[in-house]
């Protein structure tokens, strides 16, 4: 008689399991060095809150992140987000990180944004509805889709950002950040965008 397998679940009062917040090379590195403020300040990066000192070993952090986190999409092979015939527009990041020793130091790196086939549709239509000639379709879109990345590649790509200067961060906690910017191509999503409504909408004869 063959027995069903089903994924773990989180315990009551759980909102998810850690294995769902972050990848393994980064629960691996909490596991080695749990109170290292580096390590700590990625935890904040990622989640958006900050465990507190009495979470001082890798399964005091371990049950936090699982009692107050959410958990993110679930990746694919090779730790890839699963394709949703969207559109994908490399960003780049950049913020200053500063903290209780009064430094600060300029933090940048890049991400994927996946805007999906649903929600680009969507805007497709959106601007299809404007009825401002083929050419005026095609700028509408990029600049909706420009607007859609400045308001949510921070939340839904959450890239590592590496520092661009050098200090010591024995003595140092990072509290926050302030500047955060982000940078891309219009003409990487123009030319995601003719893909996609050449495919979607042949009756526009792009």
């Amino acid at each position: 008689m063959s027995e069903t397998m089903t994924p773990p679940v989180a315990p009551a009062g759980r909102k998810c399991r850690i294995e769902e917040v972050f990848d393994p090379g980064f629960i691996e590195l909490i596991r080695l060095v749990p109170l290292n403020p580096h390590v700590r300040a990625l935890v904040l990066k990622l989640t958006g809150k900050m465990p507190g000192s009495e979470c001082a070993t890798f399964e005091q952090i371990k049950e936090w992140v699982e009692a107050n986190c959410e958990k993110k999409a679930r990746p694919g092979r090779n730790g890839r987000r699963l394709p949703d015939d969207g559109i994908t527009v490399r960003v780049d990041f950049a913020e200053t990180e500063y903290g209780r020793a009064a430094y600060s130091v300029r933090c940048s790196g890049s991400g994927e944004f996946r805007l999906g086939a649903e929600d680009l549709s969507e805007l497709v239509q959106d601007a299809i509805d404007a009825g401002d000639g083929v050419d005026g379709i095609i700028d509408g879109i990029v600049e909706l889709v420009a607007a859609k990345i400045d308001e949510d590649a921070w939340s839904q790509c959450e890239p590592g950002l590496d520092s661009d200067g050098e200090y010591d961060y024995g003595d140092h906690d990072a509290t926050g950040t302030e500047g955060s910017d982000t940078s891309y191509s219009k003409g990487d999503i123009r030319d995601a965008v003719l893909a996609f409504v050449r495919e979607r909408h042949p009756e526009l004869e792009l």
